[in-house]
């Protein structure tokens, strides 16, 4: 019994082993996979953040056309984010056409009318088809709302009417989101992307170790060998695991390290990782590569080639995408305890709590990762006994 229970260890050992060196040795199908896995979550978040940021950083170029001098408009109307250049003189469409984003014109008569208590008139030109275009007006709109109410006040006031009378209450708006819900908002698209960074690594090892070794005919060398149908599959699974599991580690690595470099306290971003949130992180990580790798060497068997097996599953890399995104966009609560026990779900939701700072459940965390390595165990014996099956290499 025991030397029985040997020659199966050795032989798994030794099969394992040839399967890893089959994926290792392309060096070029590793570092692309470590590379996206790197990239993919960094990237995402970093182009986000600076495109919000960048946004809100854009100075407004508005030209005040009016044929009197309006110092005192162009005093209020200058701010951070405008820049006010006065023409006496130009046609609108002209002034937009010429780099002015908006053009203000004043009407005639301005000061008279102004120094008079009446209502003079102002002009607003626009490009509707600019981009950005209506945030840029809504922007005007407030500071331009915001001088009205000054001067309103102020003309109550020299009419002996205390401005209170017309203003019946006044709105407050205070925020009481806690800076890690606003960075978890943001920080959501990260856990995602670095999921789908382990779907793109597993995708090239896993149609070759299977569709590839089909069409080499050496899958059906490995069949003849006595081996268990099981101790080929989780062979083949754990050695394209182990390229998807340690390009995920890459991807933590470098969200840690490139978080911190990008400008979230700007944005009122909390990001907050301590030291066990990252090996816990890459534990999260584990159960979930392995489900990949089985699933896919799964889908790659029931192609008819490799050709097949490479549009099939590559196709399939983004629909893990789209249901994390729509989950997260309905109104599901994914924090109640159910969601946890979801495979994809769960390593999406821990992860998220881990980045801002948050701790997670432990016995929710085990429970989900069990939950994700029975499915994976159930994958490998179905595919043990695909790979009974005559009709897999008779596909080819």
């Amino acid at each position: 019994m025991n030397f029985g229970r040997s020659l199966v260890w050795q032989q798994s050992f030794a099969l394992l082993r040839k399967e890893c060196l089959e994926i290792w040795r392309d060096r070029r199908a590793v570092f692309t996979a470590m590379i996206t896995c790197l990239l993919l979550p960094t990237l995402s978040i970093g182009g986000i953040v600076y495109a919000v940021k960048n946004n809100a950083e854009d100075r407004l170029r508005l030209a005040l056309l009016s044929r009197e001098a309006v110092p005192f408009l162009e005093r209020q109307l200058a701010g951070a984010r405008l820049e006010v250049k006065t023409i006496q003189e130009g046609a609108p469409k002209a002034l937009l056409e010429n780099g002015f984003d908006l053009v203000l014109e004043v009407g005639d008569n301005f000061n008279s009318a102004f120094r008079n208590l009446l209502v003079p008139k102002l002009y607003l030109y626009m490009d509707s088809s600019a981009k950005g275009i209506h945030e840029q007006v809504s922007y005007l709109q407030r500071h331009l709302g915001e001088f009205q109410s000054i001067v309103a006040r102020q003309r109550l006031i020299a009419r002996g009417v205390a401005p209170q009378v017309l203003i019946p209450w006044q709105l407050e708006v205070r925020d009481v989101s806690a800076p890690s819900e606003r960075g978890a908002l943001l920080l959501t698209m990260m856990p995602s992307m670095l999921i789908l960074g382990i779907f793109v690594a597993c995708l090239g090892a896993s149609i070759d170790s299977s569709a590839g070794e089909r069409e080499r005919l050496s899958l059906e060398v490995l069949l003849q060998q006595p081996l268990a149908g099981s101790q080929i599959v989780l062979a083949k699974v754990l050695a394209v695991s182990s390229i998807g599991w340690l390009s995920g580690l890459v991807g933590i690595a470098g969200m840690v390290s490139v978080l911190p470099l990008l400008p979230l306290s700007e944005l009122g971003i909390q990001y907050s990782v301590s030291l066990y949130a990252i090996p816990v992180m890459g534990l999260l990580l584990l159960p979930l590569s392995l489900l990949v790798a089985v699933a896919q060497i799964l889908l790659a068997l029931r192609s008819q080639s490799f050709k097949d097996a490479q549009m099939q599953l590559g196709l399939l890399q983004i629909v893990p995408l789209l249901i994390l995104f729509g989950l997260d966009m309905s109104k599901v609560d994914l924090e109640a305890p159910v969601w946890q026990l979801v495979p994809l779900v769960g390593q999406q939701q821990w992860l998220k709590a881990l980045l801002v700072g948050e701790t997670i459940s432990l016995p929710l965390a085990i429970a989900g990762s069990l939950v994700t390595l029975s499915m994976a165990g159930l994958c490998i014996l179905v595919g043990a006994g695909a790979l009974q099956r005559e009709r897999l290499l008779g596909a080819t």
